[in-house]
């Protein structure tokens, strides 16, 4: 029997208390959207769980509390990159010889801070695969009733602490001048040393990988005690306050130096497109005549010379050949240059003119453009 429905329907806290009341053994899976987290259990006990199964929440929670070294990671993640299925966070414990209960009370507070991920999911899917092993098992062993009540007295505590830290791509700065001696904890200073006055609280979560609770409720102490700013002011303050007296004092005002941007490598710009598209020159077919003929000759004067000559074409409109003709033929000059010479036998040109597939008029246009070149 599947165990599955939607969180509208059945809410975490009671589908927590069903599987450790009936010790089930296996992976309750919720989704909603895009997001997919996992609880896994063993014997009604949390053993492990994930807000993101995407992710090596795990790992990155080993690898923010300084307990692994670059030695341990970079062994770690050669081997992870041949399979990529394999556990960061096993690998690191191996890699690096963790102390075995550190590692279970890390596993332990990552589940914890997990489970209070999933419970504020208003709505989703859920679905509990048995005897689906946890791939991050390090040995952790929390009751539900423990983790559900913890994740229960963090939802009550939100809300304040999101007064102090609104939003999670809010940018947080340090304070140049705090209103008390600064003090902090261990975490927290490791929390102040990210601080760049560039960095979100997403990114400081991601970064310590402490947990969005955890980073999120050392922020928000350190907002409160005035030695974090939420927003972009820090330094800046400092420059307008210097500028102010430079500027009473009657002395130039010293900017601080601006950031040079990258030059942009050189585009090479894309050919231009024609205005007027190339396209191939029109092909006619030449015409073939019903018959076999001899096309009538047409002279014109040679220009300075006064030696006629004469270029014939076929009725087709085909080839063309330009033969040599007597005196006796006579000049051609002026608007007679075109006209058909009167020596041509009268029979060859009434085949001409009873030949209705010559178009006459076209044939002369054609040999008076030929000549003019």
């Amino acid at each position: 029997m599947r165990l599955e429905g939607t969180l509208d329907a059945f809410s975490l806290p009671d589908i927590f208390q069903l599987l450790s009341f009936t010790k089930k053994t296996g992976t309750l899976h919720l989704r909603r959207e895009t997001a997919h987290g996992a609880v896994h259990l063993r014997e009604g006990a949390v053993t492990g769980a994930r807000a993101d199964v995407a992710r090596q929440e795990l790992g990155r929670r080993l690898l923010g509390s300084g307990l692994v070294d670059d030695q341990a990671l970079a062994a770690a993640a050669e081997e992870l990159a041949g399979d990529s299925a394999l556990s960061l966070a096993q690998l690191l414990a191996e890699k690096g010889g963790l102390d075995v209960e550190q590692v279970r009370a890390v596993a332990a507070e990552q589940a914890t801070d997990a489970v209070f991920s999933l419970l504020r999911w208003a709505d989703g899917e859920f679905a509990f695969v048995v005897d689906e092993t946890d791939p991050d098992d390090l040995g952790a062993s929390v009751p539900v009733d423990e983790v559900v009540a913890e994740g229960q007295r963090r939802l009550a505590a939100w809300a304040e602490l999101v007064e102090q830290v609104p939003a999670p791509d809010s940018v947080v700065t340090v304070n140049p001048a705090p209103a008390a001696d600064p003090a902090a904890s261990r975490d927290e200073w490791a929390l102040l040393a990210m601080v760049d006055g560039k960095r979100t609280v997403a990114d400081l979560v991601n970064l310590s990988g402490r947990g969005e609770y955890a980073t999120v409720s050392a922020l928000a102490g350190l907002v409160s005690r005035g030695l974090l700013v939420v927003g972009p002011v820090g330094g800046d303050q400092l420059v307008r306050r210097q500028s102010l007296l430079a500027a009473l004092e009657g002395q130039p005002v010293v900017e601080p130096p601006a950031v040079p941007a990258q030059a942009a490598a050189p585009s090479i710009p894309a050919p231009a497109a024609p205005v007027i598209p190339e396209r191939p020159e029109p092909f006619t077919p030449s015409r073939k005549p019903d018959h076999a003929e001899e096309a009538p000759a047409y002279a014109r004067a040679s220009a300075g010379t006064g030696a006629p000559s004469t270029r014939t074409a076929t009725a087709g409109g085909g080839s063309a050949h330009t033969a040599a003709h007597t005196a006796a033929h006579g000049s051609v000059q002026g608007a007679t240059a075109l006209q058909p010479d009167a020596s041509v036998d009268p029979a060859v040109a009434s085949l001409i003119e009873r030949d209705p597939s010559v178009n006459k008029s076209l044939l002369l246009r054609l040999i008076a453009g030929v000549r003019g070149l």
